[in-house]
């Protein structure tokens, strides 16, 4: 048995199509006499670091109250920059402008008890998980597994238990004649049934997509105490990465250090909800 700690990677984020033909951004402000918009508040923006997908966000709050610029709305004599308006959002709850952002991930070295508690959060998000139906357990290296420290007492008992059930696994592949098999879909269907003898422990890899909004909740859920170890510590490196990356995501979040993990709080999701 091979153990590994699971790791979270930022490889994508929602961005602006700003030159598209005559399709894009810019031509849009142009069409509505608002070009003083990307002079005089996404430069800006840029400037303070902003990512294009929170300025979209942004676009959109201001789309509501047609408040791109001054002189739109007769009921409007002043806008806030972005990083003000979003703020604002934040502070009201307003939280359905940042379902327009949506970050990209990938966890590799994750076990599947992860993998199932994160899948149940189903709105505002996206996964596309390794497939134990197509992929077989390697024969030539150690079974890669995520145990919890809770068991370092009896890990020695856990490395025994995984070394007989590869044997066990691969003794079966043989028997079963799999490696020889030509026809796929009889292939897969024999790795599909064999992957019922493999534990929730055993490493692989999902990519997952979620939206501002839901991430925001999703921090609280799982960095939470109550939580369980391994989605803690995964939701802890995704809070690190997006907060050195683009902090605004994250504001009004409150930090606690439980266990040796970061426990955050605090951010206002809904109208009419008291911050905590």
């Amino acid at each position: 048995m091979k153990e590994v700690t699971p790791k979270t990677y930022l490889i994508g984020c929602t961005g602006i199509a700003f030159e598209s033909s005559d399709h894009g951004l810019w031509q849009y402000l142009c069409d509505t006499g608002n070009e003083r918009f990307y002079d005089d508040y996404i430069k800006q923006a840029r400037n303070d670091g902003l990512s294009d997908g929170e300025i979209l966000c942004s676009f959109y709050a201001k789309l509501c109250y047609k408040a791109l610029c001054v002189g739109d709305n007769p009921n409007i004599t002043k806008t806030r920059d972005i990083k003000s308006n979003l703020e604002a959002c934040f502070n009201a709850g307003h939280g359905s402008v940042f379902e327009h952002c949506w970050l990209n991930f990938v966890t590799t070295d994750c076990s599947r008890v992860f993998t199932h508690e994160l899948v149940r959060h189903r709105i505002g998000t996206a996964f596309s998980q390794t497939s134990g139906r197509y992929v077989r357990l390697d024969s030539e290296n150690d079974m890669e597994m995520v145990i919890d420290p809770i068991l370092e007492p009896v890990k020695y008992v856990i490395n025994e238990i995984m070394d007989d059930l590869k044997r066990a696994y691969h003794t079966c592949v043989a028997l079963l004649g799999i490696e020889n098999i030509k026809d796929f879909d009889k292939k897969k269907k024999l790795t599909s049934a064999l992957r019922r003898m493999l534990p929730n422990g055993q490493a692989n890899e999902i990519g997952w997509s979620v939206n501002i909004r839901a991430l925001r909740h999703l921090v609280m859920m799982r960095t939470s105490r109550h939580a369980e170890w391994e989605i803690r510590l995964v939701f802890n490196q995704v809070y690190d990465l997006i907060k050195a990356k683009f902090p605004l995501m994250f504001y009004g979040a409150q930090e606690t250090s439980v266990d040796g993990l970061l426990e955050i709080s605090g951010m206002k999701m809904q109208p009419y909800e008291e911050a905590t």
